[in-house]
């Protein structure tokens, strides 16, 4: 795909600019709680840029275009209507309580109801989480289907720009960027869905050619692997990302405002990926775009073949700021666990502040380096999303819903096999279905199918929540009934 020198230059233009505004953030020198939460002062509106853009990173730009291409509008209502409805009550749950008492991270809400061996499998749950696979994938694919660069170089050189400057200006740098990250997000998408539309001749003639399944609300998917991403979606109340953002509001109804101001813009930003995916489709079957195309670049290619040049270069470094403002944001996070929520309470108890903003720093380079490696190990995004969100999900939502609502007994015991359950049980059930399953290259995964008595069973390894999440609250009631004492 040729590109021309004028929309490189675009391209080029704003990744110094994102390098020059780290920079700029780095000469204030920052401490711990500036450069992880920003000082807790941040407001709704940088909120709402940070938010939306880290949250809509390329594994939904890519992801959900890719479940649209394959399966029609079900990657909407089927999928992401199911986020959008789960983030606003989390704006209204989770808001007023996680920011009234003032944590620093995750983690530390099981540090502070259990003890240190709760806060450590989640530490490295949240960790495995953050590391930014997904994003560089994300980058990968895209170096290697718009710039004929290898995947693997493309996500190095790309993604470690967004190192950089997150490395240098920590939280606020990443916010700010965020906003311009959030602007192109959004006029890249809404200048090239209409055009790439004209391409394929109107909505009629794209409605006349797409199979009509792709038209059914919850589509041709298989009703547990669709129950299955729903369950995924239990991921929102204990993301991270989302947890930081509160933390470094200046108070609650700053973060609450912002959180479903942004559940707005994503609801229209999912409709446009979807159709897009769904377009991309249509060109396909018209001879427009390639028959051997890859749901994954499926979006990513229609668009950027419709676009004219020097939009082409302001779409490529909006899709570029999609992946970077995921990138920065959770390595971030992973860095801060490994130094905060690992190192600190572990190795050094009394490390001081410029130490903490130290160790953060080499985290952020782990949490860089883990994700580079993890990224191409998944051969879809759908997959490895759904993996590092039941890892997340099994091992901290119930102990910490239990931690922050129940006032009842909360043994240390209980926090420890709650996470260690939930957290083996998908290891062992992953490991299981790769290695009795077969591959399914349509949905990129694992299949085990086998007979129980006349009944032929298939697990997919989507479906870990469905046991690990029961084993995580089976820890926890025998933790609490056999541990000696609970932590006030």
């Amino acid at each position: 795909m040729a590109i021309s020198w004028i929309d490189f230059g675009i391209i080029a233009a704003y990744l110094m600019a994102m390098l020059g505004i780290g920079y700029y953030i780095f000469r204030r020198n920052p401490n711990f709680e500036e450069y992880l939460i920003a000082g807790r002062s941040m407001t709704t509106p940088v909120l709402v840029c940070t938010l939306a853009s880290t949250y809509y990173g390329l594994d939904v730009l890519f992801g959900t275009s890719e479940l649209a291409f394959n399966n029609g509008v079900v990657a909407y209502f089927g999928y992401s209507v199911l986020y959008l409805v789960l983030y606003a009550i989390a704006a209204f749950v989770l808001s007023k309580r996680l920011r009234t008492a003032n944590f620093t991270s995750l983690p530390e809400i099981l540090e502070r109801n259990y003890g240190t061996g709760a806060a450590t499998f989640g530490a490295l749950a949240s960790i495995f989480y953050s590391i930014p696979a997904l994003a560089l994938f994300a980058l990968g694919r895209i170096s290697e289907v718009i710039f004929g660069v290898d995947a693997m170089i493309g996500a190095a050189a790309i993604g470690s720009i967004a190192l950089v400057y997150t490395l240098w200006g920590g939280l606020w740098a990443v916010a700010i960027t965020d906003t311009i990250q959030f602007v192109l997000m959004c006029v890249t998408l809404a200048i090239g869905i209409p055009l790439l539309l004209h391409e394929v001749g109107g909505f009629e003639a794209a409605a006349q050619i797409i199979p009509p399944d792709h038209f059914d609300l919850l589509g041709n998917l298989p009703i547990w692997l669709l129950l299955a991403y729903v369950a995924t979606g239990l991921s929102v109340f204990v993301e991270p990302g989302f947890y930081q953002r509160i933390f470094a509001a200046k108070d609650y109804r700053q973060a609450r405002n912002a959180l479903l101001i942004a559940v707005v813009i994503w609801g229209t930003y999912d409709w446009l990926v979807v159709a897009g995916g769904m377009l991309a489709h249509s060109a396909m079957l018209q001879g427009i775009l390639p028959a051997n195309l890859h749901p994954n670049d499926a979006l990513l290619t229609a668009v950027t073949y419709a676009l004219p040049v020097g939009f082409v270069g302001i779409f490529l470094a909006g899709v570029l700021a999609t992946s970077m403002s995921t990138v920065d944001s959770y390595t971030l996070v992973a860095g801060a666990n490994m130094a905060y929520d690992l190192y600190r309470p572990l190795v050094k108890p009394d490390i001081t502040d410029q130490q903490l903003v130290k160790f953060t720093k080499r985290g952020v380079v782990v949490a860089w380096v883990l994700g580079f490696f993890l990224a191409f190990m998944f051969d879809r995004l759908m997959a490895l999303w759904v993996f590092t969100a039941t890892i997340l999900t099994s091992t901290v939502f119930v102990p910490i819903f239990i931690g922050l609502y129940w006032k009842g007994r909360k043994t240390p015991l209980a926090g420890t096999l709650s996470c260690g359950l939930g957290l083996l049980s998908v290891i062992v059930y992953y490991i299981t279905i790769m290695s009795l399953g077969e591959p399914n290259e349509l949905y990129g995964t694992f299949i085990w199918t086998f007979e129980l008595g006349s009944t032929s069973i298939s697990l997919w390894q989507e479906y870990a929540l469905f046991f690990s999440l029961p084993m995580s609250v089976v820890g926890f009631l025998v933790g609490n009934l056999f541990g000696r004492e609970a932590v006030k």
